[in-house]
């Protein structure tokens, strides 16, 4: 089964999609100095990058896709984006290839966050199915939201389900003034927009434009293990799916 493996051809016009996404990402963010604590080390290919990079809604081909789902309900765009990316997702631990003829090319390292047009391509490649872990899901979503000008923040923290603390990314929207959760580890449509509960930990949140980060954080420190794939199923009962 080809699980995160996407064809060389592919993987050309990505890569050159994503030199003009980190241009745009560096010409927005010329001449503002952040902390380092907003540096991710070893994320992409090994070189570190600041945490909005990963967030990308001026994309053109995530504007695209941010099309499908506009309407004049921002809480029926954020359903039709959520219930999309939800279909036919499988969540997974990073495991990251590339081949090409059998030849490894690439390989991602233990946690490698993919930009959202590469998830996109990933999920668009494999007639809709895709198989990521919460980070990369929910920087995709994220994207697509902030391109339909929704209130929108991708979330790095914990969460703590039967007593044990995991790495975990989430995202977050705004409605009416509300925080809503939008999990998008569950593989499930949504039925109703909850608030996040007290066992996710925030440590830094971020979109295209803003970051916030409580005192002290850095997440360059993986203290926790990441959310393994066999605790879905308790996290979705936590959540009371």
């Amino acid at each position: 089964m080809i699980k995160k493996v996407i064809t060389f051809l592919a993987i050309v016009s990505v890569i050159l999609s994503c030199g003009l996404v980190y241009l745009g990402i560096k010409a927005r963010t010329s001449g503002i100095i952040l902390n380092n604590k907003y540096i991710i080390n070893g994320k992409l290919f090994g070189e570190p990058e600041e945490v909005r990079f990963w967030i990308t809604p001026s994309n053109p081909a995530i504007q695209e896709k941010a099309n499908e789902f506009r309407n004049d309900s921002q809480l029926i765009e954020v359903t039709k984006a959520y219930n999309w990316l939800e279909t036919n997702y499988h969540y997974d631990l990073d495991d990251w290839v590339v081949l090409n003829n059998g030849k490894l090319i690439l390989k991602g390292g233990t946690d490698f966050w993919s930009i959202p047009i590469f998830t996109l391509a990933q999920k668009e490649q494999n007639n809709e199915n895709i198989w990521i872990d919460c980070e990369d899901g929910t920087f995709l979503l994220i994207s697509i939201l902030r391109a339909l000008n929704i209130d929108a923040w991708a979330n790095i923290g914990t969460v703590t389900i039967n007593d044990s603390i995991y790495g975990h990314a989430w995202a977050t929207v705004s409605l009416n003034g509300k925080e809503y959760l939008l999990e998008t580890t569950l593989g499930e449509p949504l039925t109703e927009l909850k608030s996040v509960p007290s066992f996710y930990k925030m440590f830094i949140k971020f979109n295209e434009k803003d970051v916030i980060a409580i005192t002290g954080a850095d997440i360059n420190k993986e203290i926790f293990p990441p959310l393994p794939p066999a605790k879905i199923p308790d996290l979705k009962d936590a959540l009371g799916d």
